[in-house]
């Protein structure tokens, strides 16, 4: 699925590898991590790049400075 299809349906952003995934789990946001971030007030796009261990490998469309846990 295109994550544009995911965007248009109203998520907020979506984060993928630009090379192929070759079972890496070190290219994928960590869900706990990211998690972590994002509800402790961190916008969308800090919370996934310090849950990825090799964010130079990955893509993030969306909006990068969302913050709906700030206060």
């Amino acid at each position: 699925m295109s994550s544009i299809e995911w965007l248009k349906a109203g998520t907020t952003g979506s984060h993928g590898t630009v090379v192929e995934l070759c079972n890496l789990l070190q290219k994928l946001p960590h869900p706990g991590i990211r998690m972590h971030y994002y509800i402790g007030r961190n916008s969308l796009i800090e919370a996934y790049w310090k849950s990825v261990a090799w964010p130079g490998q990955g893509i993030f469309i969306g909006e990068p400075l969302a913050k709906p846990f700030a206060n």
